[in-house]
């Protein structure tokens, strides 16, 4: 059959919906029907529940989401800033197009500003709010804000960062912490500041290869001695890893607070290809990778995106069943009929929006349409759901991570080659030391971030 020009032949044993996808979205499902509406620091309220546990066996398989693009890209660069650069620097991940962390990065003049968010917020980008500081209060043992005061005992207020240049995108300031100027251009004392103090990486890759049998080899992120100096304190905070007499290597990762739409997906890939990393450099092979999440959550502006997902997850199941127990002419007319659908759904759309049409993304496509006729921008969505469903389980290969030889996780490269070159088409990491094969993802969700 033929399937965006090209010949396909239906191959029934990849045409599954990932173990991955099974875990993720299971997960989503129940923080929809068991979640409780929750406040938090962000303003954004959250739906969640409190606890999750699952395991990944690698050996299978490389864990990604393939119900929406994880730009592997940006969780690799990510894992390296934070493990095997150490760094807490946000120009490093700027420097390889991933913007992952510019919304938590230290001002220049030392401050570290929130900005408002949601639907909700008000716009006054002239706002003054007032300058605070992080302690640790030495009774409690908790971290206070208290208010930054001048020469005079006066309050210090502040407002937005370069207001006169955000005139076309005014933002209204939240709040405002002061780190001081030694940590412009950083995250504070977190993440990659933690391993770069306490070198955690390297004892673990260091008893690996001397004393493989050791029940020490942890990386904590979360260091009390350092929370008040951190802009956000780690979300996943530690890892544990553990070899077994069949040569396997294994880990223990766990998460105070999962942001499930956005960042859990991320964060599960990363971490594997750590413990890819710690397997090939010291001679083991990859075993299971254990996952805990205290905190797993998804923010309410987010259940748009999440609930087209678990559709498109939905499909998938649907249509896995369908081709694992049809004949290939069976599937042929299905996918014929669905593609026939879409495209007189997309004409009417053309036909809609004009010459603006070749100009929008499918999902600003679909918003706008709706806004013009709800019915059709509907139709038109589900059709374009049902149409990416079916041909990314006829066209599916597994997800192979293949990493270069090396004798320790700090020889791999971390030089990424540019946004658009044409690498990024057979890697999506993007890095030639960590190569990421036949993943084939349905196209990205955008989700918001809440700061």
């Amino acid at each position: 059959m033929i399937i965006n020009g090209k010949e396909i032949k239906i191959n029934r044993g990849n045409a599954i919906v990932s173990e991955t996808d099974e875990a993720y979205c299971t997960l989503v499902k129940k923080i929809l029907e068991e979640g409780v509406r929750t406040h938090n620091r962000t303003g954004i309220d959250t739906i969640a529940i409190a606890g999750w546990n699952y395991k990944f066996d690698l050996s299978k398989g490389f864990p990604i989401a393939e119900t929406k693009d994880v730009k592997a890209k940006n969780f690799t660069s990510e894992i390296q800033w934070i493990h095997q650069v150490q760094s807490n620097e946000v120009k490093w991940l700027t420097d390889r197009h991933n913007h992952t962390w510019d919304l938590w990065v230290v001002d220049e003049d030392g401050i570290y500003r929130i900005y408002e968010q949601g639907e909700n917020a008000v716009n006054d980008p002239e706002r003054l709010v007032p300058l605070m500081r992080q302690v640790n209060n030495p009774i409690t043992g908790d971290i206070e804000k208290v208010p930054v005061l001048d020469d005079s005992g006066k309050q210090v207020m502040v407002q937005s960062k370069d207001i006169m240049d955000k005139k076309d995108n005014p933002r209204t300031l939240k709040e405002a912490i002061w780190f001081g100027k030694q940590y412009a251009g950083t995250i504070g004392e977190a993440y990659g500041f933690i391993n770069g103090t306490y070198k955690r990486p390297q004892y673990v890759e260091y008893k690996l290869k001397t004393d493989p049998s050791d029940r020490r080899m942890n990386i904590s992120l979360w260091q009390d001695a350092h929370i008040k100096n951190a802009v956000l304190p780690s979300c996943v905070w530690s890892s544990e890893y553990k070899t077994t007499p069949d040569g396997k290597l294994h880990s223990y990762v766990h998460q105070r607070s999962a942001d499930v739409p956005l960042g859990l997906p991320f964060n599960i890939s990363q971490y594997a290809v750590l413990l890819s990393m710690f397997a090939k450099a010291t001679g083991f092979e990859v075993g299971t990778m254990s996952w805990s999440i205290m905190d797993a959550h998804i923010y309410i502006n987010q259940l748009e995106g999440i609930k087209k997902q678990l559709k498109r997850y939905e499909y998938m199941q649907m249509y896995s069943n369908i081709i694992r127990n049809s004949s290939d002419e069976e599937v042929e007319h299905l996918y014929n009929k669905n593609n026939e659908l879409f495209i007189k759904l997309n004409d009417r759309v053309k036909a809609l929006l004009g010459d603006s049409y070749d100009k929008l993304t499918m999902t600003k496509r679909i918003n706008l349409t709706k806004l013009f006729d709800s019915a059709l921008g509907k139709d038109y969505e589900d059709a374009f759901e049902r149409k990416v469903s079916l041909e990314h389980l006829l066209t599916r290969e597994t997800p192979v991570l293949e990493l270069a030889n090396h004798n320790s996780i700090f020889d791999y490269s971390t030089e990424y080659v540019k946004k658009g070159d044409l690498y990024l088409q057979e890697n999506p990491i993007g890095n030639r030391d960590i190569v990421l094969k036949k993943y084939h993802p349905t196209p990205f969700i955008s989700m918001p971030i809440a700061q």
